[in-house]
């Protein structure tokens, strides 16, 4: 076991060491002082707006004396991060970091490693489950006068949730990773295993929320219309999270304490069965992928005609993409988020307009728009928020500096305008804000028939916050570029620029719903042409300051 804590510890220490290399934090005290102050504000940010949210959200429940239900919803919020998390960095930890090399001579035993890989990957999780668990669910206990009984089952149980759907990813992983000794190359095997991982937890995800054959359609619209109707779908397939509800909804402090005993009971038996089939399965993916085959050699000849006439624009643009679809990790950290959570919001929608249930909460806010005047500037507000929810999570504009690494040092060498790069740079980032936009609203459009100049109007709106916040993620970017790094999945997943999308997505949701009151009583028209306007003056001022002082930008890279 010492040798677990010690392996833990230096595996975690690459990390943070890593995370803060090329973030602007040098060894000076002031700087080290400074960039503790900002973090600490980031922080409190990020919590001051949980609080906000998890406050009206109480408050709303006990009003219809369901405040209970608030703990199922942030333990399933918790359960559902946890798998999104591992997803995207399982296979990373475990497999792409190249301190693998170095361990396999060691005389470590596997389940030593094992052990240390996977908490690293839980003690990731936790540093977001403080945020969205411990103190969503502190507020709770304050608010319903909870005793101190429940603050310890609290923590007990937001450590305890995230450890099963830990295991259960990273032994699929595991098997998927086996095969790689067989792939010829390295980097599509591993773009094809995070594609099947996803494929398959989407599909476990369906097959389990779906409907229960042997309940009666009026039986699960009853439960859908219910608060909880989501978490007690998903409960009965996950019983950790089960019985940590009942725990901290129990009014016996022994009923409390049987539930702890039976999880504790659960995720022993199951960290046994995942250790016992890691030690068997995992250094086969491992040792595959370390010396296994490596990339394919490409006899292609080069097609002059192919770069004849070919426009600078175009090259460049080009060529971020490649380096995007090339990129395995950036591929799947930069691109597919953007892309898959709009899609799951489709299926989602459709499965819940297309159940044999008929109604229930989804279906029931789709009425409640309905009987508002859906062409309201209100309606298109509600539309325009969620497209900024969907926004944060698109990453290239803010690593688009930090993915090239040394190499952006090139970037003062070409015959090319530092500005004119800027831009090429942050092209992708728009055209997948562009995607994303088209995704919600068509969705807007298939639910709430808006008018076409409506449609056309939010669109451009919606556009030029897009653009504005490619420009500002560059502009991030470039203040504080990390171009030391080892792997590519320390550009993304070690990377504390990456909270800053999220905070411009909050403000701009919070404009956004200023403008709507503020406006709310105006034609929609011109609502959307006043909103188009305050943001299409801030991203003018915004490229103007790109443009202004694009070569001082440039100064960090070196």
């Amino acid at each position: 076991m010492n040798k677990v804590i010690k392996l833990t510890k230096i595996f975690l220490k690459n990390s943070f060491s890593n995370m803060s290399s090329g973030m602007g934090i040098s060894n000076n005290g002031k700087s080290k002082i400074a960039s503790k102050i900002l973090y600490a504000i980031l922080f409190i940010y990020l919590a001051g707006i949980i609080i906000f949210f998890s406050y009206n959200i109480i408050d709303g429940l006990k009003m219809i004396q369901q405040e209970t239900v608030f703990v199922g919803m942030i333990l399933f919020m918790v359960l559902a991060i946890t798998a999104i998390q591992t997803i995207f960095s399982s296979i990373n930890i475990l497999y792409f970091t190249k301190d693998n090399e170095y361990l396999l001579p060691l005389p470590l035993k596997p389940y030593q490693i094992i052990f240390a890989r996977t908490n690293v990957m839980l003690i990731t999780e936790y540093l977001i489950i403080f945020l969205v668990g411990i103190i969503p669910l502190t507020l709770y206990g304050i608010l319903t006068n909870a005793n101190f009984t429940f603050y310890i089952l609290m923590i007990i149980a937001t450590v305890l949730i995230p450890i099963l759907p830990v295991l259960l990813i990273s032994i699929v992983v595991m098997f998927i990773m086996s095969f790689a000794k067989i792939t010829k190359n390295r980097n599509r095997f591993q773009l094809i295993a995070t594609i099947i991982l996803l494929a398959i937890v989407i599909a476990v995800s369906i097959s389990t929320s779906g409907m229960n054959e042997e309940m009666s359609s009026e039986e699960m619209a009853q439960m859908v219309l219910q608060a909880n109707g989501m978490i007690e779908l998903v409960k009965g397939y996950f019983p950790t999270l089960d019985y940590l509800i009942n725990a901290l909804t129990a009014t016996s402090l022994n009923t409390a304490i049987i539930e702890v005993l039976k999880t504790i009971g659960l995720t022993v038996i199951g960290f046994i069965i995942y250790m016992l089939i890691a030690q068997k399965i995992y250094f086969k993916g491992l040792i595959g992928n370390l010396f296994g085959g490596g990339a394919k050699k490409s006899n292609k000849a080069i097609n002059q005609k192919e770069y004849e006439n070919s426009k600078l624009y175009k090259s460049y643009i080009g060529k971020e993409f490649k380096i995007l679809m090339r990129n395995p990790i950036f591929l799947m950290q930069c691109l597919v988020p953007a892309i898959l959570i709009p899609i799951m919001m489709i299926a989602i929608v459709f499965a819940g307009i297309n159940s044999e249930s008929g109604t229930g909460g989804l279906q029931e806010l789709i009425n409640m728009l309905h009987t508002m005047q859906t062409n309201s500037f209100l309606v298109v507000c509600i539309i325009l928020g969620i497209i900024q929810f969907f926004t944060m999570f698109i990453y290239i504009s803010i690593t688009a500096i930090s993915r090239d690494g040394g190499n952006a040092v090139f970037m003062k060498y070409i015959p090319v305008s530092l500005y004119k790069q800027y831009i090429y740079k942050i092209t992708p980032n728009i055209i997948m804000n562009i995607i994303t936009i088209l995704i919600t609203m068509i969705i807007a459009q298939y639910l709430l028939h808006l008018p076409i100049l409506t449609f056309i109007l939010l669109f451009i709106v919606a556009t030029i916050m897009g653009i504005l916040q490619s420009i500002l993620m560059i502009i991030i970017d470039l203040k504080r570029p990390k171009l030391e790094w080892d792997t590519e999945y320390a550009v993304v997943k070690q990377n504390l620029n990456l909270v800053f999308p999220v905070i411009l997505s909050m403000i701009n949701i919070a404009i956004i719903v200023i403008l709507g009151i503020l406006l709310n009583s105006l034609n929609v028209y011109i609502g959307l042409v006043i909103t188009g306007a305050i943001f299409g003056v801030v991203t003018y001022i915004t490229n103007r300051y790109l443009y202004k002082n694009q070569y001082t930008l440039a100064n960090k890279i070196i």
